[in-house]
C-alpha cells in the first residue's frame, strides 16, 4: 500500500505541472480571440470616424476582460494611423510569464504586429501560435 501510495504521489508531481503548462497554453486562445475581435471592430469603427476608437465601450464591449474572462484587454493608444491592443494575464493565467502580455498593433494603417511578453516587436516565445 506505501508503495502504491508512493508512485502515484511520484506519478502527481511529475504530471501535475506539465497540465499546468498545457492548460496556460489553451487559454491564451482567449487572449488571441478577443485581440483579433477587437481588431474587427477598430476596423469598422476606422470606416466610419476619424480615427480609431480609444476606449472598448466605443467599439460596444460591456467589460475589459475577454470572453473566458483569462484575460484583461486594453486599448492603449490608438490615433487615425494605428492602435495598441494588450491583453494582460488574470489570476492562475497570470503565471504564464512567457506570454504575459500578449499585443495586438496596427501601425501604419496597414502593419499588424503580434508580440508577446517584454518585446514590443516580436513573439519570441511563440504565443500566438495555436
Amino acid at each position: 500500500m506505501m508503495v502504491a501510495l508512493a508512485l502515484m504521489s511520484i506519478l502527481a508531481a511529475l504530471a501535475i505541472p506539465s497540465f499546468n503548462s498545457q492548460q496556460r497554453q489553451a487559454r491564451r486562445a482567449d487572449a488571441r480571440q478577443a485581440l483579433l475581435q477587437v481588431q474587427l471592430e477598430q476596423a469598422r469603427w476606422r470606416g466610419q470616424h476619424l480615427q480609431h476608437a480609444e476606449q472598448l465601450s466605443s467599439l460596444g464591449w460591456p467589460s475589459e476582460r475577454s470572453a473566458l474572462g483569462h484575460y484583461h484587454i486594453t486599448i492603449d493608444a490608438a490615433s487615425s494611423e494605428g492602435y495598441t491592443l494588450t491583453a494582460t494575464a488574470l489570476g492562475h493565467q497570470a503565471q504564464d510569464t512567457d506570454c504575459n502580455p500578449m499585443r495586438l498593433q496596427l501601425l501604419d494603417s496597414a502593419l499588424v504586429v503580434f508580440s508577446s511578453g517584454a518585446d514590443l516587436q516580436a513573439d519570441a516565445a511563440k504565443c500566438w501560435r495555436p
